[in-house]
């Protein structure tokens, strides 16, 4: 398999349904390979990735804003340059509590899209 380069630029944000005003941008996907997913999260403020699982690993680092996150049950105050690590099976969640966007880099091993 070949290198991919790929600049965030030219990706478009798309809406996510699941949750409330929240868009992603799919960096590197099962079409490019099959050990990890990464993406680009934007939640507008007073926006919510609402509690969810996942059957694969996601670990996501916040580059910008502020919110309140789900870990393991309890709520958490994060803001940019905190990692979460949410497990297979585990409830996790973020509501953006601050006045600007969140931006989190997010990454899914095995890749799950």
């Amino acid at each position: 398999m070949s290198t991919i380069i790929k600049n965030q630029e030219s990706i478009e944000w798309l809406k996510n349904p699941m949750h409330r005003d929240v868009y992603l941008k799919h960096l590197a996907t099962s079409q490019d390979n099959d050990r990890i997913s990464t993406h680009i999260v934007r939640i507008e403020k007073e926006g919510e990735i609402v509690p969810h699982t996942h059957k694969v690993l996601e670990v996501f680092y916040l580059m910008k804003g502020q919110g309140s996150a789900l870990v393991n049950g309890e709520r958490v105050d994060v803001k940019a340059g905190d990692c979460i690590i949410a497990h297979p099976g585990e409830e996790h969640g973020l509501i953006n509590t601050g006045e600007e966007e969140i931006l989190l880099y997010a990454v899914f091993s095995p890749a799950n899209c």
